[in-house]
């Protein structure tokens, strides 16, 4: 896919490491970045440049970190380089029909499904679940969880990164409980203490405080 095909000017007023930042090309996971006047292809699996990492990139929008800050900003149609504010960083999940909020997030950035559940105190996931994420969960502080009809093993440990959406929070608090329970991520408040929540008609909005 050629990127002539998708070159479009964005510009984006920051208060980043970088003065001026332009991103003038947009396709599939990578976007031409011009930063100070000197151009870069960041990726999504690339490195940070200037205190700025693409988390996503489409045909139409982009999204960046920047300073740690994830943010969205859609195309700017001025190819003059206009300056355009970036859009607020939010998801919403429609409430399925056992009323559970379910989504899929990035735990350290690999994607997995989470279920929002405001009355855990920190973010769980079962071991199995953790071993697939390439947790080292065993290096954590051990503690014992009690569960419907026992006690059993976990451990505490610290998430480099969970992403909803375009909301992305570093450093998170997490529970790894050995076995199968739970048997899907239960995002807690460690998480949700850092984003705002509505929920109206079904329809949970989860917004960044940012």
């Amino acid at each position: 896919m050629r990127l002539s095909t998708f070159l479009l000017a964005l510009a984006i007023s920051t208060h980043s490491h970088a003065s001026n930042i332009n991103v003038v090309g947009l396709f599939s996971n990578k976007a031409l970045v011009i930063i100070d006047g000197q151009r870069h292809l960041l990726a999504t699996d690339g490195k940070s440049v200037a205190g700025i990492k693409l988390l996503k990139a489409t045909s139409t929008s982009a999204t960046l970190e920047v300073n740690g800050k994830a943010m969205t900003y859609r195309i700017s149609r001025d190819m003059n380089g206009g300056i355009q504010q970036p859009e607020k960083a939010m998801i919403k999940i429609s409430r399925n029909n056992r009323g559970q909020y379910i989504t899929r997030g990035r735990i350290n950035d690999r994607a997995i499904d989470v279920l929002v559940d405001t009355g855990a105190n920190v973010l769980a996931i079962n071991s199995l679940v953790a071993k697939r994420l390439g947790i080292d969960y065993q290096a954590g502080t051990p503690i014992k969880v009690a569960t419907a009809s026992d006690l059993v093993d976990g451990y505490q440990v610290n998430l480099s990164s969970v992403l909803l959406g375009n909301i992305r929070v570093n450093h998170v608090e997490a529970t790894v409980i050995e076995g199968s329970h739970p048997d899907i991520v239960l995002l807690g408040m460690s998480f949700l203490k850092h984003v705002k929540l509505s929920e109206h008609r079904g329809v949970m909005q989860i917004e960044a405080n940012y």
